[in-house]
């Protein structure tokens, strides 16, 4: 009696959710058959009351909030109820933007640095990734993210050209849905591929991992519809010899803190896209979520290890609070 669980939601229309106005109207709709069951009657009630897949954040919110109270009740963590034997850390990846970011995020010891590529031209594209590779020598992984930006063609000619500079992958060369030119992207360029934007939910990604469109599964737990749907993507993922990243949604630290378990139950080896939240004004938690030596240490005791911070939860709301009953 007494416990708390929290599950937050920023959907991405980007990858297909709804906004967060209809993820309000549905959550005020499906709250009353949530209270006084466990966790699988809840998400169970939510996908007869909820079944719209643009929901996939809301749902994800509220099997996160199911599964802290869980845990709480448990005495163990939310990574420990997805996983035997979870990580104390998971490594997470910096973004730079040039080669002085870089030097920076180095010095702070992170070992896995992400550059956004696509926007400018193919020459210039290339000129910053030599840089960024001569700025943070052989030895710190070198992963670009192009976010859908290029064609097959212009896919395949600039990871043949910045081949020499030794990146760990690249994600989402082509659009979303072209399946065919990432699987012949992944064959012809030399360079590992990740799906991000395709993977939108466990039969999005079974289909890209039935097409050999890529190397590396990123998992969003907002956008696929849950902790324990982006525990059964690992999973497949693995059955099929891809690997996994897990990544955060731009959520606050409780989001982050649901996707941290899944990564530290899943044991990802990969450095995992988590250190968003310096990319926010302020956050909704009280116990910061600490980068140490490039790695977020997963939270002490039990649930998501994570609290609200009043103030900020004040200072922010948008609305008054309100209390649902059965």
């Amino acid at each position: 009696a007494g416990l708390v669980g929290l599950g937050d939601f920023a959907p991405l229309p980007e990858f297909g959710t709804a906004d967060v106005a209809a993820c309000a109207r549905a959550l005020d709709g499906v709250a009353p058959r949530l209270a006084g069951v466990g966790v699988a009657d809840a998400m169970c009630a939510f996908d007869d009351t909820v079944p719209d897949a643009a929901l996939a954040p809301l749902r994800c919110a509220v099997e996160s909030a199911c599964l802290d109270v869980e845990a709480q009740a448990a005495g163990t963590s939310v990574a420990a109820l997805l996983a035997s034997a979870p990580a104390d850390a998971v490594a997470v990846n910096a973004i730079a933007a040039d080669e002085r970011d870089a030097s920076s995020v180095v010095a702070a010891g992170y070992r896995c640095i992400k550059l956004k590529v696509g926007a400018a031209t193919r020459a210039e594209d290339v000129a910053r990734v030599a840089a960024l590779r001569r700025a943070i020598g052989p030895d710190i992984q070198l992963r670009l993210d192009a976010n859908g930006a290029w064609s097959e063609g212009e896919a395949i000619a600039f990871l043949r050209e910045i081949a020499a500079y030794a990146i760990e992958l690249v994600e989402q060369p082509v659009a979303a849905g072209q399946l065919g030119a990432m699987r012949r992207v992944r064959e012809a360029a030399g360079v590992p591929v990740a799906a991000d934007e395709d993977v939108t939910g466990v039969e999005a990604a079974r289909r890209v991992l039935e097409a050999l469109a890529a190397d590396v599964l990123i998992i969003k737990p907002a956008v696929v519809g849950g902790l324990r749907r982006a525990m059964e993507i690992v999973e497949m993922a693995r059955a099929a010899g891809a690997d996994v990243v897990v990544t955060s949604a731009m959520e606050s630290g409780v989001g982050v803190a649901g996707a941290l378990h899944v990564a530290a139950a899943a044991r990802v080896v990969r450095a995992c896209g988590l250190g968003t939240l310096e990319l926010l004004a302020d956050d909704l938690v009280s116990d910061a979520l600490r980068v140490v030596d490039g790695a977020m240490v997963l939270p002490r005791g039990a649930g998501l290890g994570v609290t609200l911070d009043a103030t900020a939860l004040a200072r922010y709301a948008i609305a008054p609070a309100r209390v649902v009953r059965a």
